[in-house]
C-alpha cells in the first residue's frame, strides 16, 4: 500500500511551505558492505576496543596517516600483517555496497541518520529527498535525515538476492547510498525511481 494514500495529511505536515510531496516508500538500509568513511574521532573510539597488546600500535597508525581512509588501511595492515592474503569482501560480493562515501557526504549523513531509527520512510518532495521517522500514537512524520534534491544525481533499481526492491541512490558528491524497499516486491522502489527522475 502506498503510504501517500494512507497518510496524506501527515506527510503534509512535515513538510514545509511551498514543498509538495512526490512519493514515500517504507524503507531501510540495503544489506551490504559499508563503503563510508569514517571521521578520526570514529576511528579512535573503534580503536579503543582492541587489545592493549596492538592499541598502541593502531593509534601511531591512526596518527600518521592524515587521511582517515588511509589510516584505516594501515590499522588493518597492524592487525592482519601487509602481505595478508585476506581479500575476499562476503558482503560486497552477495550483497553489494550498502554505502559508500566520505564523511559529511549525503550518504553519510543519510546513513547517520537511519542509524537508530525505527520504521523509516524515504519521502521525495520537490524540494529534497528525506529520510522520515515515524510515530504511531498519533501517526506523525519528523525528519531524520535530508538532501536537497538537486543533490541527487541518479536512482535507480538494483535487486539482489531477497532484496528485489533495493533501490540505489548516487549523489553529486560520488557517494551512493543503496536502500531496500522490498524484499519480493518492485512497486515501492519503482515509484521511488519514477519520482527522483522528476527534475
Amino acid at each position: 500500500m502506498d503510504p501517500l494514500q494512507l497518510y496524506p495529511a501527515e506527510f503534509e505536515a512535515m513538510v514545509g511551505a511551498g514543498e509538495t510531496v512526490r512519493a514515500a516508500a517504507h524503507c531501510q538500509r540495503a544489506f551490504g558492505s559499508d563503503r563510508l568513511e569514517r571521521s578520526p574521532q570514529e576511528l579512535e573510539r573503534l580503536v579503543g576496543f582492541l587489545p592493549a597488546r596492538v592499541r598502541d600500535q593502531a593509534l601511531a597508525a591512526l596518527k600518521a596517516e592524515p587521511r582517515p581512509e588511509k589510516a584505516w588501511e594501515r590499522v588493518v595492515a597492524v592487525l592482519v600483517g601487509a602481505d595478508s592474503v585476506i581479500r575476499f569482501d562476503v558482503d560486497r560480493a552477495i550483497g553489494g555496497i550498502a554505502a559508500a562515501g566520505h564523511a559529511g557526504s549525503c550518504a553519510a549523513r543519510l546513513a547517520d541518520g537511519m542509524r537508530d531509527a525505527g520504521m523509516v520512510h524515504l519521502v521525495i518532495t520537490n524540494q529534497r529527498l528525506v529520510l522520515a521517522g515515524m510515530d504511531l500514537d498519533p501517526v506523525a512524520f519528523h525528519p531524520l535525515a535530508d538532501v536537497p534534491i538537486g543533490a541527487v544525481l541518479s536512482a535507480r533499481r538494483e535487486g539482489r538476492f531477497l532484496q528485489r526492491g533495493r533501490v540505489v541512490i548516487d549523489f553529486v558528491d560520488l557517494s551512493q547510498l543503496a536502500l531496500m524497499t522490498g524484499v519480493f516486491g518492485t512497486g515501492r522502489a519503482d515509484r521511488i525511481v519514477g519520482a527522483l527522475a522528476v527534475r
